[in-house]
């Protein structure tokens, strides 16, 4: 049974019909995938460079971290590297702006960020060609920090100190083994570490004892407060005593505080003091006296 041709031309219509979503699906994919923009990217910018560190046409424009637009042309003239970008807003830039060309990762591939600088700052006239910063290679920064520490290293003969470093730990390593000085003594000789064991022991044995109250210190430490309360009742009665002097009580009190107790009593010391001398005149007289009337 043959089919129509009416029932053909349905085949084929269907299947182009097919063909041609596929076609299309292929296209927006493969927008989708580059990120290609078809519609915007009408705001357009030109940055100078003296070296763009492999930028290429294609790569992100960010602002704030947001994509906004895309690397559209790259040129060599005599003053650089001249970039035009393509972007999808319109941005105001400031006179502090900054436009660098970043790594997107150790592994490769560059980006283009876009500082547009202060709110306070006077606005770059519309159509100004901006200059770029130079662009930050990591290999080449580490490559010359690593040169850098390697000449530094040189010069302060760190490597020789180092060395001689390792050395004379090899040899302290060395004494200890073979038993020399005090910690030598302490990794190798039996007796020093029975004396420590005995020591703790002695320690442990002090501990037990002040734990269950014995001696004056177990006494102290005790649970019993008996010996606190003593102590604390003895401070209680020198204050109580301190405070009955201070306020001129007894004859410590009298004696702080009557001036004119104090003043009787210097003169009492003094006519004592003058007795004493009068004694201390008369006494050689008076036994000569003595001497001369006992032999008659």
């Amino acid at each position: 049974m043959k089919k129509g041709a009416g029932q053909e031309t349905t085949i084929e219509v269907v299947v182009g019909f097919f063909f041609a979503m596929m076609i299309v699906a292929l296209f927006f994919g493969t927008a989708v995938l580059s990120r290609t923009r078809w519609f915007g990217g009408n705001y357009k910018l030109q940055v100078t460079f003296d070296n763009v560190m492999g930028l290429r046409k294609g790569d992100n424009v960010y602002v704030r971290g947001v994509d906004v637009g895309k690397v559209e042309q790259l040129q060599v003239n005599s003053h650089g590297a001249k970039v035009f970008l393509s972007l999808e807003q319109p941005v105001e830039i400031h006179a502090d702006y900054k436009v660098e060309v970043l790594p997107s990762s150790v592994l490769g591939g560059r980006y283009l960020a876009l500082d547009l600088g202060t709110a306070d700052k006077p606005v770059v006239p519309a159509g100004t060609e901006l200059r770029g910063l130079p662009p930050v290679d990591l290999i080449d920064e580490a490559t010359r920090a690593i040169a850098e520490l390697r000449r530094t290293m040189a010069e302060g003969k760190v490597m020789e100190n180092l060395s001689a470093t390792i050395v004379d730990l090899r040899k302290i390593s060395d004494r200890l083994a073979a038993g020399q000085g005090t910690v030598g003594k302490l990794l190798v000789d039996e007796q020093v570490y029975n004396d420590i064991r005995a020591t703790t022991t002695r320690l442990k044995e002090i501990s037990a004892r002040l734990a269950e109250g014995q001696g004056t210190l177990g006494k102290l430490l005790a649970k019993d407060d008996q010996l606190y309360q003593d102590l604390a009742a003895t401070v209680a009665s020198a204050r109580h005593i301190a405070a009955r002097i201070e306020k001129g009580e007894g004859t410590l009190g009298k004696l702080t505080q009557d001036e004119s107790l104090y003043q009787d009593v210097k003169k009492t010391l003094n006519e004592a003091r003058a007795a004493i001398d009068d004694f201390r005149e008369y006494a050689p007289l008076s036994t000569f006296s003595s001497l001369f009337l006992g032999a008659f």
